[in-house]
């Protein structure tokens, strides 16, 4: 790539190439996690992982709208 953002899209490219060559599904979902257990327990899951005390060892505090948002990405695959 040309440029930082060329060069963080080519890797994003190639880490979704190998993932479908050896078999990982694209989202949590697609490993048959049930979507409304997945939903009732997205709270507790945020506060259990905001609480981790390697969280704290994040070059950022994370904020726990940020880590609800990595979590619904995951399970669907965004």
């Amino acid at each position: 790539g040309k440029n930082n953002e060329e060069k963080l899209d080519n890797l994003i490219k190639k880490i979704d190439e190998l993932k479908d060559r050896i078999g990982i599904k694209k989202s949590i979902k697609e490993y048959g996690v049930d979507e409304k257990y997945f939903l009732d327990t997205l709270d507790q899951m945020v506060e259990q992982a905001f609480n981790d005390q390697c969280t704290g060892a994040n070059p950022r505090y994370p904020l726990m709208s940020e880590i609800k948002e990595m979590y619904l990405k995951a399970y669907y695959g965004k």
